[in-house]
């Protein structure tokens, strides 16, 4: 008889799973970006920029995370905890509605944009859209059952790839992207209910309500620090010639730099939507038994590094000579930026793994206070722009906030929870390292910011020598790695003797 494939953990199963969601959502992101960049203006594309850092504003400061307390809650199950979380939800929606309504004319002066009054205010019907959403994609990953929400992401993203060629063709402005956020927002609300198991309903419980806030109170605050650290250095680009005289930057660089933050920030949403999802779960399970959690931790800790060097290392070295081949010589002004906002993505890449443990430990708190840490970045931010310093120096600050806020997380997590995160230490050296010396090469090799044979190769031999080197000091590295492979070698060596 074949011998039997090795059965896949659930983890590793939703582990594929999501992962093939997120490539999927990535590359859609991906793709729609250089539509819009080759089909638009520079100064249309920061405009589009200035609309996305609007709503996201309000969605960050209003988000009491009910969607996480339905999983880290031990009652997050119940129907009634499950309609209370679509009431606030909706609550939430139309609150956000109307003050995006009243601040439309404020934003658009804001940024300079006095004649994008109407598309401000258009933003109003996002929040509303988006309230309706069914939750219970959220609530069955409590069994590590990511599908539901792979296809919510999955079909609203496709949608709005498949039309956003059509629509930048024809209206060929910033309104293109009013639309696609209009559709994959309808998109995702109808694509959640029809996955649903359950029926959509609401419910008013002032139990569940108060616990939710409870939870969610240091997550809004934390949310405008996030707000900060997503979108403040752009808001602090696009609004400079409001506020500081002698800047020298322009809505054509708010362009380049929105281009340059999103083509670095695809693989670390990708890395920070997997692991919140498939670190949250096990690690909220074993936060009662600390030897337990510790090791948990440390196997998560070795995973984020690995995947750090393999993403970020790579976009250091190329990400210069392919962001004006991808997206148009037109946007070379972000080949002086895009190395340092790898790097700040790449440490917060790293800091996910902390985050995600204190999370577990249902304290909210310690991201808020690493947030708070990373907000000082802004003190530089606006001195570069009241000086009139070049748009370097603003991913600068930021790679400084990441580097201030990291060791906040850990030092927290020691002193509230008990678990150390001394035998990490050697693998961030190493990280840390490969990333340095990879931005020192850039910026001592001319040719490998121009050239993209030079820059793939200089790319190719950092990652694989940061990579080999990991390996070769990092023992725990090779077993983890070895454990992880073993059931997919096994059920593949399976379906072979059983063919």
């Amino acid at each position: 008889m074949a011998p039997q494939p090795a059965r896949l953990s659930s983890t590793v199963r939703g582990g594929l799973r999501l992962g093939g969601g997120q490539v999927v959502t990535q590359a859609c992101s991906f793709i729609r970006n250089v539509i819009l960049a080759r089909l638009i203006s520079v100064e249309d594309f920061g405009v589009a920029a200035a609309f996305a850092m609007t709503l996201s504003l309000l969605e960050m400061i209003s988000n009491v995370s009910a969607d996480k307390l339905l999983i880290q809650a031990a009652d997050g199950d119940e129907p009634a905890f499950q309609n209370t979380a679509h009431f606030v939800h909706v609550l939430r929606g139309f609150g956000n509605g109307f003050v995006l309504f009243i601040a439309g004319s404020l934003a658009a002066r804001l940024f300079g944009l006095p004649q994008a009054v109407w598309g401000f205010r258009s933003l109003a019907l996002l929040p509303i859209i988006r309230g309706f959403i069914h939750l219970d994609s959220n609530r069955v990953q409590r069994d590590m059952r990511f599908g539901p929400a792979v296809t919510i992401d999955v079909v609203s993203n496709l949608v709005v790839t498949l039309l956003a060629y059509p629509l930048a063709a024809y209206l060929r402005n910033y309104t293109a992207m009013l639309w696609i956020l209009m559709i994959q927002a309808a998109t995702s609300i109808m694509t959640s209910h029809w996955v649903a198991e359950r029926r959509y309903g609401w419910t008013w419980q002032r139990c569940y309500t108060r616990r939710m806030f409870t939870f969610g109170w240091p997550l809004l605050i934390n949310g405008l620090l996030l707000y900060g650290i997503m979108q403040g250095d752009r808001v602090i680009i696009g609004s400079a010639k409001q506020l500081f005289p002698h800047t020298v930057y322009t809505l054509a660089d708010l362009g380049a730099y929105s281009v340059a933050f999103s083509f670095t920030m695809a693989p670390t949403m990708f890395a920070a939507n997997l692991a919140s999802s498939l670190f949250l779960p096990p690690l909220a399970r074993a936060s009662s038994s600390p030897p337990q959690f510790a090791a948990q931790y440390m196997r998560r800790a070795h995973a984020i590094c690995l995947v750090t060097a393999l993403v970020t290392i790579p976009f250091i070295a190329a990400g210069g000579a392919l962001v004006t081949t991808i997206y148009g010589d037109k946007y070379r002004g972000a080949v002086s930026v895009i190395g340092w906002l790898a790097i700040m993505w790449g440490v917060r890449t790293l800091r996910l793994v902390p985050t995600i443990a204190n999370l577990a430990h249902a304290d909210t708190a310690a991201s808020l206070i690493a947030n708070a840490v990373r907000s000082m970045a802004f003190i530089g931010m606006l001195y570069a722009a009241f000086s009139g310093a070049g748009l370097v120096w603003i991913a600068i600050s930021a790679v400084l906030g990441e580097l201030f806020a990291f060791p906040t997380l850990l030092f927290r997590l020691k002193r509230r929870h008990g678990v150390s995160s001394t035998p990490w230490l050697r693998q961030l050296a190493l990280v840390g390292l490969g990333m340095a010396l990879t931005q020192i090469l850039v910026g001592a090799v001319p040719l490998v910011r121009s050239n993209s044979v030079a820059a793939l190769a200089a790319a190719l031999l950092m990652t694989s020598g940061t990579v080999s080197a990991m390996f070769l000091f990092i023992p725990q590295l090779r077993r983890d790695a070895s454990a992880a492979l073993a059931p997919i070698l096994s059920r593949l060596r399976g379906t072979q003797h059983g063919r």
